[in-house]
């Protein structure tokens, strides 16, 4: 069984070029498909199960940024109406020169979705970056975790497309901000 190669990484403008972020140049602005909220960006991998969604949020009460990204973590799970779900990774901040720097963090959800019979286990990769008094800005890149090489493989992508994601995350212009 021959796959194709992985699409490239392009840099992503977000929110009228205020912000700019890699993505697999495959991945569809789903804007394109259905309406997203203003405060959102959201990206789908078009022969998978992969999402990245960019919100902007106001900001949390805890300063603390292992705190807050926890909170963002817990505010999704109850969005979903996750029956359960863990972290994986302990909030961190990997790159401590970006400016603001993300805190990151991964775990796994037990999310239902379209009326399925049995809950899925969702891997979520979170990273939010803090604009201060201003915003709190989160990624979160989603996958099914299924069993099987495919599975694992669709796992590493998402980890993967986050990483990429996290890593060369910019905000060009913090007038969006305002």
């Amino acid at each position: 069984m021959s796959t194709a190669p992985p699409a490239p990484i392009v840099p992503r403008p977000l929110f009228g070029g205020a912000i700019v972020m890699p993505l697999p140049a495959d991945f569809i602005d789903a804007s394109d498909l259905r309406q997203v909220p203003d405060t959102q960006e959201v990206f789908l991998e078009p022969q998978g199960e992969i999402s990245a969604i960019v919100e902007i949020l106001q900001p949390v009460e805890p300063e603390d940024p292992a705190q807050a990204a926890q909170f963002h973590f817990d505010s999704l799970a109850h969005d979903n109406s996750a029956l359960s779900s863990s972290l994986l990774s302990p909030p961190s901040q990997p790159y401590p020169t970006q400016n603001p720097p993300p805190t990151t963090l991964a775990g796994t959800q037990k999310v239902t979705k379209f009326n399925a019979a049995e809950p899925d286990d969702v891997r979520i990769y979170l990273s939010l970056w803090r604009v201060p008094r201003k915003a709190d800005v989160v990624l979160s890149v989603n996958v099914p975790v299924r069993r099987g090489e495919r599975g694992e493989a669709e796992v590493r992508r998402a980890e993967e497309v986050w990483r990429t994601a996290t890593e060369g995350f910019k905000i060009l212009d913090f007038g969006l901000f305002a």
